[in-house]
């Protein structure tokens, strides 16, 4: 008669990864159904633009732009250079490419508060803890805000609770196999320093 085995850390520590993995995959799924898409960007006077997006028009000034972060990478396919750009306004934040049809107005509205094209540009008297409030998409619903919030801090739990375990599961055999390695050479001193006697012995006869 066979015994069930009884859980191991190993098994502990890995199912409580896979558990981290699925809840982390299950968070990115419900983001992205939230998520509100850019489809034009208009015009519409001097230092005032209207945005598109799928859930109706959103105005915006000069005076709305907080921080603007750009970043560079290649197309896939054709390697050309493509700038990535993200727009954080007091309504939410826009991020596009230079790939996009309305990208030539989107640096119209960089450049009217970006006049050098820094990488980072933010509203002098501003820091992150001011821009973190508008970290969702331009155009979101005022009641599906929260939830997003509440998603990417089920998103920043589920990565520490599953980088912990990973580090606990990784770092005690590494200390064990350190260990073995340092006694497995004991007993061979040992035998050496003996036989070094036995072979002065010998020779003292």
């Amino acid at each position: 008669m066979q015994l069930p085995k009884p859980l191991g850390r190993e098994r502990i520590a890995a199912v409580i990864i896979y558990i981290s993995l699925t809840f982390l995959a299950f968070t990115v799924m419900l983001i992205n159904v939230l998520d509100v898409k850019v489809k034009n960007i208009q015009s519409v006077d001097k230092g005032s633009y209207t945005v598109i997006t799928e859930r109706g028009p959103v105005n915006i000034t000069s005076d709305n732009i907080i921080r603007i972060e750009r970043t560079y990478t290649k197309a896939a396919i054709t390697g050309k250079p493509v700038e990535l750009v993200k727009i954080y306004t007091e309504k939410g934040f826009l991020y596009l490419s230079s790939l996009d049809p309305f990208y030539e107005i989107a640096r119209n509205i960089m450049n009217s508060v970006d006049y050098y094209g820094l990488s980072v540009w933010e509203r002098p008297n501003t820091d992150l803890q001011y821009v973190k409030p508008f970290g969702y998409a331009i155009g979101t619903p005022p009641n599906h805000i929260k939830y997003i919030f509440f998603l990417l801090s089920l998103q920043y739990l589920a990565l520490s609770i599953g980088g912990i375990t990973l580090l606990v599961l990784i770092m005690p055999f590494r200390w064990r196999e350190t260990r073995s390695r340092h006694t497995a050479q004991i007993p061979k001193t040992d035998s050496e320093f003996c036989a070094t006697e036995e072979q002065l012995g010998v020779v003292a006869k």
